[in-house]
């Protein structure tokens, strides 16, 4: 995807996408296919900055401020991560960032703690569990999400 076409930002596409950061790897699951993905490192930070809704820009910024890299390295290695992000269907574009993301992640390293160089991030896909993630009712829920589950008579 050209950068010239990207949208300015995005927002995570839920209910069907759910996930979970932990230390430095975010676990996200798409229970439609009941695929699973891992993202690591500036994986984890770019998927940070999306769900807070932050722009390309902002997250390029928070990028380059944790790891050793030229602005061109990250910003290429967002850009591919983000265009896989969307071809898995795990994030949809939005019309302009909210208001939230005026607020920029702000975790600095410490004062001399060499920052660790940035290495285009790799979204690893998991497809060993589709069958039990599709037959758990966890993902049949209605718009507030678990543990609300859909009505079938409604409607």
């Amino acid at each position: 995807m050209e950068q010239a076409n990207k949208p300015a930002a995005f927002r995570i596409n839920a209910p069907r996408v759910v996930y979970q950061t932990i230390d430095d790897e975010t676990i996200i699951i798409d229970f439609d296919n009941g695929t699973y993905y891992s993202a690591e490192g500036a994986g984890a930070e770019i998927w940070e900055g999306i769900a807070r809704r932050l722009s390309l820009d902002q997250i390029v910024r928070a990028v380059a401020r944790h790891f050793a890299g030229t602005e061109q390295e990250i910003r290429s290695g967002i850009g591919q991560f983000v265009d896989t992000l969307q071809r898995e269907s795990l994030i949809l574009p939005l019309d302009e960032a909210s208001d939230e993301s005026r607020t920029v992640l702000e975790n600095g390293m410490a004062e001399g703690i060499p920052s660790p160089v940035f290495l285009s991030p790799r979204l690893r896909k998991y497809t060993d569990m589709q069958d039990l993630l599709l037959l758990d009712p966890i993902h049949e829920v209605d718009n507030q999400g678990w543990p609300i589950a859909k009505n079938e008579s409604a409607g």
